[in-house]
């Protein structure tokens, strides 16, 4: 019983220690992007440092790291993962809604996630 709840206990805590989200914004003239990063599995470091950094040509963002994405979401692919990449991510997005068919789909094909409209 004691190492049943002490398992529980770590779990909860490696949960929630990766509890985390990054709201990114475009801040340029370009079509806004805004979308939202929750991290499930992914380490705390690798994912502000990595996940949470867009690479996108020509293009420049905010970034805020946040406890927990802000309502609002259009959509959101829960349990995204990247290819070639085990972690997991929920990705929100705020910016287009006419966006939404596209995204579903490579949420449920490319990315291993489950499409919500909230």
């Amino acid at each position: 019983m004691h190492r049943c709840l002490l398992f529980l206990t770590l779990l909860l805590i490696t949960t929630t220690a990766h509890s985390a989200a990054c709201l990114i914004e475009s801040n340029d003239r370009q079509m806004p992007i805004r979308l939202c990063q929750q991290n499930i599995t992914i380490p705390p470091q690798l994912f502000k440092d990595s996940f949470c950094q867009p690479q996108i040509a020509e293009r420049s963002f905010d970034i805020q790291f946040m406890e927990s994405c802000p309502a609002g979401a259009y959509g959101v692919c829960t349990g995204a993962r990247s290819e070639g990449v085990a972690y997991r991510q929920s990705i929100h997005y705020y910016s287009e809604p006419d966006d939404e068919p596209v995204l579903k789909a490579y949420c449920e094909q490319f990315s291993d996630g489950q499409w919500h409209s909230p």
